[in-house]
């Protein structure tokens, strides 16, 4: 059984959302990432040049809407919509903020047995 999520679109059609398999993770959450910071610098900057968003899009849509019947329906309206439905299927909160606390308890934890000071050892007995 697959793990899914419908969506409404602003039309009233129905879609039907799929999280990313752990193989792909890397590369969508990194597709992800670039596209909102995309949004992000060109709000920023107003950059009309390039429009990286577009194929981070696509990519983004394509790895969680997989049938294309459910890709046709998407307008421009739908894709804040969609991107946080993206955003709360795939758990991103969850999975950006465990791995990093997880990593800092670690270099907490070394960095505690750096510092405490091991006790002295004996070599010759007492007298």
């Amino acid at each position: 059984m697959t793990y899914s999520a419908p969506l409404d679109l602003t039309s009233g059609v129905t879609i039907t959302l799929t999280p990313w398999p752990y193989l792909h993770f890397a590369a969508r959450y990194a597709e992800y990432r670039r596209l909102l910071a995309a949004f992000r610098e060109r709000a920023i900057f107003r950059e009309d040049s390039e429009h990286p968003q577009d194929t981070l899009l696509e990519r983004v849509i394509l790895a969680a809407v997989p049938s294309e019947t459910d890709r046709e329906q998407i307008l421009t309206p739908d894709l804040g919509l969609l991107l946080e439905a993206i955003h709360d299927l795939n758990r991103l909160d969850e999975v950006a903020a465990k791995p990093l606390g997880l990593y800092q308890r670690l270099l907490q934890a070394e960095s505690s047995a750096l510092e405490t000071p091991s006790a002295p050892t004996s070599t010759t007995s007492p007298t």
